[in-house]
């Protein structure tokens, strides 16, 4: 089976979207606008930054019409996130190496601009 390492130890086999797809407009938009605020207050971290890096993996699930789809939260995770774009070159005797250029381009893509964001959190904590 062609893919990379899944975190829970199977092989991972991601899809990818951008963050903009309207396919997902309705979940982003409820769950950023609505389900993290919630969560961070009940957390009483309601004045502090989300991590740069962290996930939140959704489940789809039969919905109560016929055809529809609701989504429910499995995990969040913010202490072992990797790059899933850089998957294919995790592993035994793999590296960089066995990533698509496509794939690779767009994690990187991503790991840049994670670093732009850390300077920007930096900058603002200096001011």
């Amino acid at each position: 089976v062609e893919g990379g390492m899944s975190a829970v130890g199977g092989v991972n086999i991601p899809t990818f979207y951008s963050p903009d797809d309207p396919l997902f407009a309705d979940l982003k938009s409820k769950f950023v606008g609505t389900d993290i605020p919630q969560l961070m207050d009940a957390m009483s971290l309601s004045d502090q930054p989300l991590p740069l890096l962290w996930t939140g993996d959704f489940i789809p699930c039969d919905g109560p019409e016929e055809g529809s789809t609701i989504y429910i939260v499995g995990e969040f995770n913010c202490s072992c996130v990797g790059i899933s774009n850089f998957g294919a070159g995790c592993g035994p005797d793999k590296d960089l190496t066995n990533v698509t250029d496509e794939n690779y381009l767009e994690g990187t893509r991503l790991t840049n601009l994670i670093g732009l964001k850390a300077v920007e959190a930096l900058d603002q904590m200096k001011a």
